[in-house]
């Protein structure tokens, strides 16, 4: 069939053969088979030239559709085997999602111009919940605890604090409990890590955590911290957010000592194989979160 299209491309059995990398007779003699095969003639030779027959321009119309769609799928083949074709569902917990994430997605997708992508955001307890059950690729989360289901690749963070620009702390190269002893400090619930962190910290150093304000996120912390509300201890990925888009220099980020760790980690479903494409992608934000491993957000 391949040299059959070929001559009908070609309208030779010479360009035929220089187009399939064979030689004339070569051609000449699968033609012969093919139709010795089907039965009946596909051309008529006159001076030396093949001109088809009524059936081998219907038949033509027939297998040009199948080569027409064998070519789509060798294109998608290629397309996959370049991270070029693919569907992606992301998890990710809430202060990435604001612009840490998006911007990593944006940019594969700039590489990836044919896959999609979709991305959820959802507590870390969810995104943990989902990706047990395969309804992630992969996936951002703060880790603590056990991971029944799931594979993870952890990444162990430094908090750092988030301080009005036009607070007298806002020039400091590091900040310490005495420093920010009973200074108004604006947190997440009790029952998050960080928390408790810092305020064994706080008792460690025998000075007072003055909470002025609780939320269950950090990015709404942020917009306290830049209304002068108080000083925010949070995750370097959420600055990093924060960072991206913020205008301003309302807020500064600052070192804390002792370090208060914030534990990150790329989730997968432990039961589901992984594609290339959600390799790809976790490799690039495997490098982000390293970035930010060697280099925490500090001073701005």
């Amino acid at each position: 069939m391949e040299a059959f299209r070929a001559v009908m491309l070609t309208g030779s059995v010479s360009e035929a053969a220089t187009r399939l990398y064979k030689t004339q007779p070569a051609v000449s003699m699968m033609i012969a088979a093919l139709e010795a095969e089907i039965g009946f003639q596909l051309f008529e030779r006159r001076k030396k030239r093949l001109y088809p027959t009524p059936e081998a321009n219907y038949l033509y119309s027939e297998i040009e559709g199948i080569f027409s769609q064998i070519h789509d799928v060798s294109q998608t083949i290629k397309d996959i085997q370049n991270k070029q074709y693919g569907f992606l569902r992301i998890g990710c917990m809430p202060g990435p999602s604001y612009s840490f994430m998006p911007d990593l997605i944006a940019d594969f997708l700039d590489e990836h111009p044919k896959v999609q992508v979709s991305m959820q955001t959802r507590t870390s307890d969810g995104i943990k919940e989902w990706t047990a059950s395969a309804q992630y690729d992969l996936a951002l989360a703060e880790i603590s605890g056990p991971l029944p289901s799931i594979e993870v690749e952890l990444f162990d963070l430094e908090c750092v604090c988030a301080v009005p620009a036009g607070h007298a702390l806002a020039g400091a190269e590091v900040l310490t409990p005495q420093m920010l002893d009973n200074e108004p400090m604006i947190t997440l619930y009790p029952d998050h890590v960080t928390v408790h962190s810092l305020s064994r910290a706080f008792d460690a150093a025998g000075c007072q955590l003055n909470v002025r304000l609780r939320t269950r996120f950090f990015i709404p912390a942020l917009r306290f911290v830049a209304r002068g509300l108080g000083i925010c201890l949070m995750d370097p990925i959420t600055v990093a957010s924060y960072s991206s888009f913020a205008c301003g220099k309302e807020i500064v980020f600052i070192p804390f000592r002792p370090v208060v760790p914030f534990r990150a980690g790329i989730l997968f479903p432990a039961h589901a194989p992984r594609s290339q494409m959600t390799a790809a992608f976790a490799a690039q934000l495997r490098q982000s979160l390293q970035v930010l491993q060697q280099a925490p957000a500090g001073a701005s």
